[in-house]
C-alpha cells in the first residue's frame, strides 16, 4: 500500500488534472482503543480503525472541500475531483491569495512509541479494572465513571505548492469521576493522566485520587456573596490563563467575533502572566514540528509579562492581514477544513509555593477545578464553582456550594498579583496555579 503522503500527493495531483488553481490534501490512517467505566463496572470496550482523506481545492479563488473515509485509489480520485467541482460552482473569495510554499521543518522527537502502539485492548480493560479496585479501596461505595483510551496513526500532508510531510503518533489517557455519599451528602471530584509514550503515563492512582478527593468535598457549606482573593488550583487556572490565546484567534479577530479584537501588542493582564508556546516539546501531547498546512512551528512567547504578542494566524488569516503567517493552522483528523489553534503552552512559574499564595489570604476562596472559561464573544464570564473550598485564615476551611464567580476576562486577568512557583506538569505543558487579589463571588447567603 502506497504510504500516507504518496495517497495525499496522488489527490492533490488528480485535482490539478481536472481544473485546481491550488490544492491541498490530508489522509489519516489509525486506531483507536475505548473502554468505558460506568456506575464503577466496565460498560464497554470499542475498537476503532478509521482511515480517510480530506481534499481541499481553490478555482479562481473559490473554495471546494470533500472527503472520503477511503483510502482506495478510485476513492481517493473521485474525491479530490469533488472537491474541484464544488470549487468551480462556489463564488470567488477575493481575501484568498495562496496556499503556504514548502519550507524547512523540524521533526519532534518521541511523538510515536512503538510499545503504545502495540499494546492490546486486554490491557485497556486492565487499567479500567485496576481503577475500580483502587477506588473501592478508598471508599467502598464509590461511584465512579469514565475510563481510558489508546489511540494511534499517522497523517500524510500534500500540497499543489510542493509541501509533502508525515508523521506518526500515539497517546494514552485516563480519566475518572468519582462520587461518594454520607446519607443525603454528595461529594465527587475527577482526575485524568495523558501522555504519548507508556513510560510517561501513570493510571496507577487516577482513581483513588479523584475518590479521596470526593470525600473531602462532603460537607459542602454556603458562602456569603463578597468580593475577595480567589486562588486557582492548576486545573481551573489552566483554562483561566489560556482563554485568551484561544480567543486571538486571527479569524475570530477578522470577523469581529472575539473580544480579543485590538489587543495584539496590547497589555491584556498583570504582569504576572508570561506563556510561552513550544511546539518542539519531545514527546509533548501537542507538540509537532509544522501545522496543518505544512507552514513551520516556532517556540514564542504569546502573552509576555501580560501583553499578547500576536493573533494566531493560518495561510488565509496571515494573507488577508497582511502579516507573516504564525503556524497555527489546525484540522481534525483527516477533516480538509482548516481552523487555528495553539499546541503546547507552558505557563511562566512564579515566585510562591500554592500553599504560601493561600496563607497570605484571610478570607477568600480557593477553585481546585472549574471551566473558568469567558464568553468567546463578549468576554463575559459567569462560572458555578462545584469544586472549591472557603480560604479563612490561610487555610482551606470547609467545601463550598452553590457559589459562582463573575465578571470580564480581561478585567480578571489585570486581578492576577501571582503565580505559583509550584505546578502540575504533563507532557509539553506547565500549569501553575494563580492568585487574584479580588474577584466578585456570588454565594447563597
Amino acid at each position: 500500500m502506497d504510504s500516507l503522503v504518496d495517497i495525499a500527493r496522488a489527490a492533490v495531483q488528480a485535482a490539478t488534472a481536472v481544473g485546481a488553481d491550488w490544492a491541498d490534501a490530508i489522509c489519516a490512517s489509525g486506531r483507536s482503543v475505548e473502554v468505558e467505566v460506568e456506575k464503577t463496572c466496565i460498560k464497554q470496550c470499542q475498537t476503532r480503525r478509521d482511515s480517510g482523506i480530506g481534499v481541499r481545492a481553490y478555482v479562481n479563488g473559490a473554495m471546494g472541500l470533500a472527503c472520503s473515509q477511503s483510502l482506495e485509489k478510485a476513492q481517493v480520485r473521485m474525491c479530490a475531483e469533488q472537491a474541484v467541482t464544488l470549487a468551480k460552482a462556489a463564488h470567488c473569495d477575493p481575501d484568498f491569495v495562496a496556499l503556504p510554499p514548502p519550507r524547512e521543518v523540524q521533526q519532534v522527537p518521541e511523538l510515536f512509541d512503538g510499545s503504545v502502539a502495540g499494546l492490546d485492548s486486554a490491557r485497556i480493560v486492565q487499567w479500567c479494572q485496576e481503577a475500580i479496585d483502587e477506588a473501592r479501596a478508598v471508599n467502598a461505595n464509590v461511584a465512579l465513571s469514565g475510563g481510558a483510551a489508546l489511540t494511534e496513526g499517522g497523517h500524510g500532508l500534500a500540497s499543489s505548492t510542493g509541501i509533502a510531510l508525515g508523521n506518526r503518533g500515539t497517546s494514552l489517557h485516563i480519566f475518572f469521576m468519582a462520587v461518594v455519599r454520607d446519607g443525603d451528602d454528595v461529594g465527587s471530584y475527577f482526575e485524568y493522566d495523558v501522555a504519548r509514550r507508556l513510560k510517561d503515563f501513570e493510571p496507577v492512582g487516577v482513581a483513588a485520587q479523584a475518590t479521596e478527593q470526593a470525600g473531602n468535598f462532603l460537607g459542602a457549606r454556603h458562602m456569603k456573596t463578597a468580593r475577595l482573593p480567589v486562588v486557582m488550583g492548576p486545573l481551573s487556572a489552566g483554562d483561566f490563563l489560556t482563554a485568551p490565546i484561544e480567543a486571538a484567534d486571527a479569524e475570530s479577530v477578522q470577523r469581529g467575533r472575539t473580544y480579543m479584537v485590538g489587543k495584539a501588542g496590547e497589555q491584556i493582564g498583570s504582569g504576572a502572566i508570561t506563556i510561552v508556546e513550544d511546539p518542539f516539546v519531545p514527546a509533548g501531547v501537542f507538540s509537532q514540528g509544522w501545522d496543518a498546512e505544512g507552514v513551520p512551528k516556532q517556540k514564542r512567547v504569546l502573552i509576555d509579562k501580560g501583553v499578547l504578542t500576536t493573533y494566531l494566524h493560518n495561510s488565509y488569516t496571515a494573507n488577508k492581514a497582511g502579516v507573516d503567517d504564525t503556524g497555527h493552522a489546525a484540522r481534525r483528523g483527516y477533516s480538509p477544513s482548516v481552523g487555528i489553534s495553539a499546541t503546547n503552552l507552558l505557563i511562566e512559574p512564579g515566585q510562591l509555593t500554592e500553599a504560601e499564595l493561600v496563607a497570605e489570604i484571610d478570607e477568600g476562596l480557593y477553585i481546585n477545578a472549574a471551566q473558568v472559561e469567558p464568553d468567546p464573544a463578549s468576554g463575559d464570564l459567569s462560572v458555578t464553582v462545584d469544586f472549591g473550598f472557603k480560604i479563612e485564615n490561610g487555610q482551606l476551611a470547609y467545601p463550598v456550594k452553590n457559589t459562582m464567580i463573575g465578571g470580564h476576562i480581561l478585567e480578571l486577568l489585570e486581578e492576577v498579583d501571582a503565580v505559583s512557583s509550584d505546578y502540575r506538569e504533563e507532557p509539553g505543558s506547565i500549569i501553575p496555579s494563580v492568585r487574584l487579589s479580588a474577584v466578585q463571588i456570588i454565594g447563597a447567603e
